[in-house]
């Protein structure tokens, strides 16, 4: 018995560190063609038109959860099935027309999270044929161990299902994890998980993502607070910065 408990201690100490992404706005520059895209899908298929902030303030929204809520308020006379005949318009209109480009600093902070050996996934609310192909494009989809699109979840962000479903894949917990995000609702859904959550203001101002336990100006500040973690901790067991961030976050 003691051999046992010995052995699950051991494994829970020696825990890999993961690093959660959000995709579009942190890692893939796409957030303008998206709004655009859904913009124009949205135009020729339910007859309204929706502003671009919109789709900034709802990003990490699923499709069905952003179109159901769209034909509920407008009270459009549709098929059930209305909203996949939408979105699949909206991915054939995004594929043709966005050229898959990163995010400044993108390439290094992935690079950077790769050479201190942590884990990485993505959760994002896009369909996972887009998800693949942005990523492959770009060259880092190999940097990711695991991808939790909007087919993976029956919740999307807020809801904190994406990141706990993303947690367990990747065999780790909140304590040794962080969630890197642009949005207003992917804040909110990393903190639901009971995660630290840097936010990067990208596409959405800083104001709009004060519920994050951090905000940064840019990737790069971001590889700079992790790299400086890492020479602290040797990058094993609870971040260092752990206690004083979840303090200020939750107020605990």
């Amino acid at each position: 018995m003691v051999i046992i408990g010995q052995s699950f201690i051991t494994k829970v100490t020696t825990l890999k560190r993961a690093i959660l992404f959000d995709l579009d706005g942190v890692l893939i520059d796409s957030m303008e063609i998206h709004a655009r895209t859904w913009q124009k899908a949205i135009q020729t298929l339910l007859k309204i038109e929706i502003s671009e902030k919109h789709f900034l303030i709802n990003e990490g929204k699923n499709s069905k959860d952003l179109l159901q809520e769209l034909i509920q308020q407008y009270q459009l006379d549709v098929d059930n099935d209305t909203w996949q005949e939408v979105s699949d318009y909206r991915d054939q209109l995004f594929l043709q027309e966005f050229t898959p480009r990163l995010v400044d600093g993108a390439d290094n902070l992935v690079k950077l999270i790769a050479r201190v050996d942590y884990r990485m996934g993505v959760a994002t609310g896009s369909t996972r044929n887009v998800t693949e192909e942005v990523l492959a494009k770009t060259g880092i989809k190999e940097y990711f161990s695991t991808l939790i699109t909007s087919e993976d979840v029956q919740f999307s962000k807020p809801h904190p299902q994406p990141y706990q479903i993303l947690l367990e894949q990747l065999g780790t917990k909140p304590a040794h994890s962080l969630v890197i995000e642009n949005a207003p609702l992917g804040v909110e859904s990393g903190r639901a998980a009971g995660l630290i959550c840097l936010a990067v203001s990208t596409t959405n101002p800083p104001e709009i993502l004060s519920k994050a336990s951090k905000v940064f100006s840019n990737l790069d500040e971001i590889g700079d607070f992790l790299l400086r973690d890492n020479n602290l901790t040797s990058g094993k067991g609870q971040w260092g910065f752990y206690d004083l961030l979840m303090e200020e976050t939750y107020g605990s």
